[in-house]
């Protein structure tokens, strides 16, 4: 690579209109609160990025960065040139430059293929996630190519046509003349836009007309009822028993809605963009108001990290593009950014709010995909709307049923919930997500998620974005009936075709769940069918849940209750049947009709990489349980950190803030070892 001079450089950045320091102020300042946080965020990821970069050893390995957590180069490292080249230009930083440059090197030396292609790592050879490599190579070139010496950037522009061509052939199933039966549906919307950026930089009709194909094939993929985007399994028209299609709430909105967001906007196709916002305001209904996006239900629920989904671009850019024509979507973006930050330590973006917490070490992959929007929203001209609104989900509106997906989300009081049935499954994977009328996510106001479902087996599915938790004390975090038979287990939420109703009793709402104990290959015990009920009453001041099961041969199922909890917070017990968690500010208290016990630990916690929370494993034995969970503010508390728009604080005060492992606080007493 050809060393670039600083004198050079900053000359460039200088001259340039938007790095005068007028420009800066008015770009990070004012009311703009999503662009602040986003400039100063894209400056702490690339400089914890840039300080792992290899800068010098064998060629082979310079400019590379290696993960600390997986312990190796991540193929898709090179999405990361544009968020080094876009910092560079905003703060006139060479040393940014340098590393985006350097990083550009070592993806054309070491995954850079003749025909066009990245593969995504050494060890996948899969060449489809191009799409987002020439997105990300598009806009370096669009918005950054002022700071780059002439030779470099013609380079660049040479190999964006090369990418451009692949994807225009590769991707050439997304056709509308073509049934796509191809990857999943985001590489058919990142396609669009791809080749619309690569268009528009380059100058070229033909790749504008291509993109136009790829967007308006992919609004062919949205279910017609709830507006959902649907295409996350395989076939991509795939669909269950039940009628439902292969949905999945963070790839639709990390990946497929900002790109066909981006798309729109580049070739100025209403249609799409229409679309796309039609859809977006659909997904904003399953975000939690401390930003979360509540993905624990869907296809590919083995990606969902409580922020997002761990190796797609977030929401940002893609949702702050459509704020002028639904300010709720600025809001979406900028809150879940705070919880972003919260969950960032020493330049990374933490795969979950409890890898601190729980010692778990941060995989980059997260890091350097979510720069990109970033980047991309403080390159573009979105404006922050004169007063951000509230999040559907922050209104107490009772019950809003998603028929498409057999999934229900509630709104009572302080509480907030999801129950679902979803019965579609991603390609041939079993268990990797709950269904079975399971409560897959509990949310307080005060104390944050309470009880937050993952994959109901843990499976590392994608090996080079998946971290495993051999030697870990890992189980599922879904509220559950579980039966140990024959070396296998059989759960409720495993159940694929149970029955789920719902209605209004007094002042609460019911859920009740038919279903039976499967395993993944949806069996029952070798000794026969066990029926299983569940019953979930949500009331303004408290949620009963209570899970039945008749015994198997003098054998009962367990039911287990697995108590989000940093091992920060102090758990103890009050009686055999009662138990407490002290949370900042707040207090949640479980109580049984039945003893209860803490299945056995290391820790006293169990830890799950999907959500990535820590989690007590409450258990009561004999088939069958009732639980209250009340929440109470303490006396005094107060929530030091960030405030949303309504003034309650989010993010940090769930327990995202401890630093490293620590053992429980208080010893159980007898009846809970």
């Amino acid at each position: 690579m050809k060393n670039i001079g600083r004198r050079d450089f900053l000359k460039a950045a200088a001259a340039a209109a938007f790095a005068g320091a007028a420009g800066l102020r008015a770009e990070t300042g004012g009311s703009d609160k999503l662009r602040a946080l986003s400039h100063s965020l894209l400056r702490e990821w690339c400089g914890g990025l840039e300080r792992l970069q290899i800068k010098s050893g064998p060629r082979e390995r310079l400019g590379g960065i290696k993960c600390p957590a997986c312990d190796f180069i991540h193929g898709r490292i090179g999405d990361a040139v544009y968020p080094f080249l876009s910092l560079a230009k905003r703060d006139g930083n060479s040393r940014m430059l340098d590393a985006g440059m350097m990083l550009y090197g070592w993806m054309e030396n070491n995954v850079s293929q003749p025909d066009g292609s990245w593969i995504n790592d050494f060890s996948n050879p899969w060449k489809g996630t191009s799409v987002f490599g020439a997105i990300s190579l598009a806009e370096a070139v669009k918005h950054c190519g002022g700071i780059l010496e002439k030779s470099d950037l013609e380079r660049m522009r040479l190999r964006l046509g090369r990418a451009a061509r692949f994807i225009a052939s590769f991707i050439k199933f997304g056709r509308p003349d073509v049934k796509f039966d191809g990857p999943n549906i985001n590489y058919l919307a990142a396609a669009a836009h791809a080749l619309a950026l690569s268009a528009e930089v380059l100058d070229d009709p033909k790749l504008m007309a291509e993109a136009r194909k790829f967007g308006r094939g992919s609004i062919k993929y949205i279910t017609p009822k709830d507006r959902l985007v649907f295409g996350e399994t395989q076939p991509t028209g795939k669909t269950s028993p039940n009628g439902c299609k292969g949905v999945d709430l963070g790839y639709n909105v990390e990946e497929t809605l900002p790109s066909l967001a981006g798309y729109a906007l580049a070739a100025g196709d209403s249609e799409v963009l229409e679309a796309a916002e039609e859809s977006m305001k659909a997904h904003i209904e399953f975000m939690l108001p401390d930003g979360a996006w509540d993905n624990s239900w869907g296809t590919r629920n083995f990606k969902w990290t409580y922020w997002g989904s761990r190796t797609s671009d977030g929401c940002q850019a893609g949702f702050a593009a459509l704020a002028d024509r639904d300010p709720r979507l600025y809001t979406a973006a900028l809150r879940n950014l705070e919880l972003l930050e919260s969950c960032t330590e020493n330049g990374l973006l933490c795969g979950g709010p409890h890898f601190r917490s729980g010692g778990i070490p941060a995989c980059i992959h997260h890091t350097f995909a979510h720069a990109k929007p970033l980047a991309s929203l403080l390159d573009s001209p979105a404006k922050a709307p004169a007063a951000p609104p509230k999040l559907p989900r922050e209104e107490r509106y009772g019950v809003k049923s998603f028929d498409d997906i057999r999934t229900h989300l509630v709104s009572k009081g302080p509480f907030r919930a999801t129950v679902t049935a979803y019965d579609t499954e991603y390609y041939d994977l079993k268990n990797g997500h709950p269904t079975g009328g399971a409560l897959s996510m509990l949310w307080h106001e005060k104390a944050g998620p309470i009880f937050a479902a993952g994959m109901t087996e843990y499976a590392v599915i994608e090996k080079p974005n998946m971290q495993s938790d051999a030697g870990m004390d890992s189980m599922p975090l879904a509220p559950r009936a579980e039966l140990d038979s024959g070396g296998k287990k059989y759960r409720n939420i495993s159940d694929l075709s149970a029955r789920l109703s719902h209605f209004e009793d007094g002042e609460a709402y019911v859920f009740e769940a038919a279903s039976k104990l499967r395993d993944a290959g949806q069996n029952s015990p070798d000794s026969g069918e066990v029926e299983c009920r569940a019953r979930y009453e949500f009331r303004a001041d408290e949620v009963a849940v209570k899970i039945s099961c008749p015994s198997e041969s003098g054998k009962s199922a367990k039911i287990i209750f697995p108590l989000i909890a940093s091992s920060e917070e102090k758990f103890s017990a009050d009686s055999p049947t009662s138990a407490r968690l002290e949370k900042k500010g707040c207090r949640v208290k479980i109580s049984s009709d039945r003893p209860m016990k803490i299945l056995p630990t290391k820790t006293g916690r169990v830890f799950n990489f999907v959500p990535g929370f820590e989690a007590v494993p409450i258990c009561v034995e004999g088939g069958s349980a009732e639980i209250k969970i009340e929440v109470a503010q303490r006396a005094g508390g107060k929530f030091p950190n960030r405030t949303t728009p309504s003034g309650e604080n989010y993010g940090r005060r769930f327990g995202v803030c401890a630093h490293k492992r620590k053992p429980l606080r208080s010893a159980a007493p007898q009846c809970l070892l």
